[in-house]
């Protein structure tokens, strides 16, 4: 017997006799509905899928079971459909207008366009900005600005009498930011203001005037007090030897840290009753930070 080239199918022979036709007829066709039995059934609506990769091994399925039956537009992109060829954009592509513009959120499931800022400017949050919350602005500057006093005394001379600590007054000033000193009132004081608590470098240059050799005591007085933190000596004072004669000069820097409302003085303390004048001073008062 003769088989089909694809299913195998059993066919007559060109040299069967006609009597065994019958017989040839119904294997063919026992075969082929074997083959087809696969396409049997089914309802409406439903499609043909393979089961396996057997040749003629198939099932009926609902349309769409692991089908794409629609597409539908969601926020920020256009098109869609449900049959045929589908194209969908994504309107971000016009949403941006030029190089450099960046996207941001308006509200929920909403988003525009922020043109780009200029040179130099940063994104910074801002609550009044409507509807973006956001702007570009110029950054602030790096450097840090001076914060702090420097008081003087450039004229003109201050007596200070024996064994009494005198603190020194500085009548004029060069610089003072935040109102530390006053030339007119408790000029000998620096007070710290409201808000700038912290760390302060203190460098202090005094000159005095003198007729004889003296013995002198610069002191760091704190709130009427004398300052005995490290660095002085118990008394609380840095020692230095008047040696005699016009425009000796007294000095040193050092670190505090002082709180709002403190206030700090310089001091000197002459062992003889010698007549000796503070004839020239400058310190300064550098707020470092908290």
């Amino acid at each position: 017997m003769a088989n089909t080239t694809n299913f195998n199918w059993e066919t007559p022979d060109d040299t069967d006799l006609v009597k065994d036709g019958a017989a040839a007829i119904r294997t063919l066709g026992s075969a082929i509905d074997t083959s087809l039995v696969d396409l049997k059934g089914g309802t409406t609506g439903q499609i043909l899928s393979k089961t396996t990769g057997t040749d003629m091994d198939f099932t009926w399925i609902t349309n769409d079971v692991g089908d794409i039956t629609a597409v539908s537009a969601g926020t920020g992109i256009t098109g869609g459909g449900t049959s045929g060829a589908i194209t969908i954009t994504n309107d971000m592509a016009t949403t941006i207008t030029a190089a450099g513009d960046i996207v941001v959120g308006t509200g929920s499931g909403t988003y525009d366009n922020l043109p780009i800022g200029t040179t130099g400017q940063i994104l910074t949050a801002d609550t009044t900005v409507s509807p973006y919350k956001v702007k570009w602005a110029t950054a602030a500057s790096s450097t840090p600005s001076f914060v702090g006093c420097i008081a003087t005394r450039t004229s003109g001379t201050q007596a200070v009498s024996a064994a009494t600590i005198t603190a020194i007054t500085l009548p004029t000033e060069e610089i003072d930011t935040d109102g530390f000193h006053d030339t007119s009132s408790n000029t000998s004081r620096f007070t710290i203001p409201t808000g700038k608590g912290g760390k302060y470098l203190i460098n202090v240059l005094a000159g005095f005037n003198q007729s004889v050799g003296n013995y002198g005591e610069l002191y760091m007085r704190l709130n009427g007090s004398n300052y005995t933190s490290n660095g002085y000596t118990a008394g609380g004072y840095w020692a230095y030897v008047l040696t005699g004669g016009f425009n000796d000069v007294m000095g040193y820097s050092t670190t505090m840290v002082l709180t709002a409302g403190d206030y700090i003085e310089i001091a000197l303390r002459v062992q003889a009753a010698a007549g000796v004048d503070i004839s020239k001073a400058r310190i300064s008062l550098i707020y470092l930070g908290a």
